[in-house]
């Protein structure tokens, strides 16, 4: 258990340490950011854990608001789509949940073993996910340009900030192992951000001028049967021929229509344009939490020059992805007085050259 170093400001504060002490806390703020956070992030994921239950809730036909978008599992229920979808969900949910644990203060100090074994595993599974993810994009709400275009940049992304994080944590810079697997989690945490603006863009798109879209006839067939597929669409007709089996139609996209192909158009259309949004509000909002945590960061790059400096380094603290390496940051100092590193520095190298990265 951790202890701050101020007297309590209230009885409220008093009550609060007793709550985020023992978890490993020192200060409030901290807990606020890591409670709103991983709260937003684990009740999300929790809510899609009967995903599970892929025909029986994900794809079910009766499933609703529950379950896909409609239409939509004509294409998860078709290999290698649906091999794709249940990739990413059969990774993603766990990743999400595990990586919740990463960002306990208690654990990374205290179980360094369970933070290391279960870090890997959180890549492992959500880098997997993101394969998956690939594989769907091509039908992910419609398959549009911009969809496809919003999914590659996102995995590329997360890509990046997990081989920036382990670079850094191999060479021991773990103020750095720390911003980019911060980053990599505000980028994978945008879709319930994407979910919000999707569903309150398609609202106000149904108010607006008429949106249009196209969608394939088997896909059309496959929500409301030949028969009402006919009398809406009569352009399918060369699908019922035979002589077009890739036949689409223009449909018009408008969330608050009673047809449910109408209904997944405008879902889909904004799919794109909110993954954009989501991702710039994401990657702002992690910079700025970044920024405003210079302490901590300025106390881990010191635990990593210790560290660094007990490996034999011939730049101690200058190891990993650091601004001073490759910009015009101002040199760093480190510090002298070792007894504020705590627990930190009892976690040094040992003799045979293992250490126990830390975040």
């Amino acid at each position: 258990m951790v202890k701050s170093d101020r007297p309590p400001a209230n009885a409220f504060v008093a009550v609060a340490r007793k709550l985020y002490n023992p978890i490993g806390f020192s200060k409030g703020y901290n807990f606020v950011c890591f409670f709103i956070a991983a709260g937003y992030l684990f009740g999300f994921t929790l809510s899609r854990l009967p995903y599970f239950d892929f025909h029986g809730v994900f794809c079910h036909p009766n499933a609703g608001a529950s379950g896909a978008a409609p239409g939509e599992c004509y294409y998860w229920l078709r290999n290698p789509f649906k091999i794709g979808m249940q990739i990413h969900l059969y990774t993603i949910l766990p990743a999400a949940l595990l990586v919740c644990l990463q960002f306990v203060p208690a654990i990374r100090h205290k179980v360094i073993l369970l933070h290391r074994l279960n870090g890997y595993l959180v890549i492992a599974l959500s880098t997997v996910s993101s394969a998956g993810a690939i594989m769907i994009l091509p039908h992910s709400f419609g398959g549009e340009f911009a969809t496809q275009t919003m999914g590659g940049v996102l995995v590329i992304s997360t890509t990046l900030a997990y081989i920036f994080a382990m670079v850094n944590i191999k060479l021991l810079q773990i103020d750095q192992h720390r911003a980019w697997m911060l980053r990599a989690w505000a980028y994978f945490s945008i879709i319930i951000t994407l979910r919000m603006i999707q569903f309150s863009s398609s609202a106000i798109t149904a108010r607006m001028a008429p949106w249009y879209t196209t969608r394939p006839c088997a896909q059309i067939v496959s929500v409301w049967g030949p028969n009402n597929t006919m009398e809406a669409y009569p352009g399918c007709q060369s699908f019922f021929d035979g002589t077009n089996s890739d036949q689409r139609v223009v449909v018009k996209a408008d969330f608050s229509s009673n047809n449910p192909i109408e209904i997944t158009a405008g879902i889909g259309l904004s799919f794109g344009a909110a993954g954009f949004l989501a991702l710039w509000i994401h990657a702002i909002i992690i910079e700025v939490y970044l920024r405003l945590t210079p302490a901590e960061s300025e106390r881990l790059r010191q635990v990593s020059y210790e560290r660094q400096l007990a490996r034999g380094f011939k730049r101690p603290g200058y190891a990993g992805l650091t601004a001073g390496r490759f910009g015009d940051a101002p040199p760093f100092v480190p510090s002298q007085d070792h007894t504020k590193l705590g627990e930190e520095i009892e976690m040094l190298p040992k003799p045979d050259g293992r250490y126990s990265p830390s975040v």
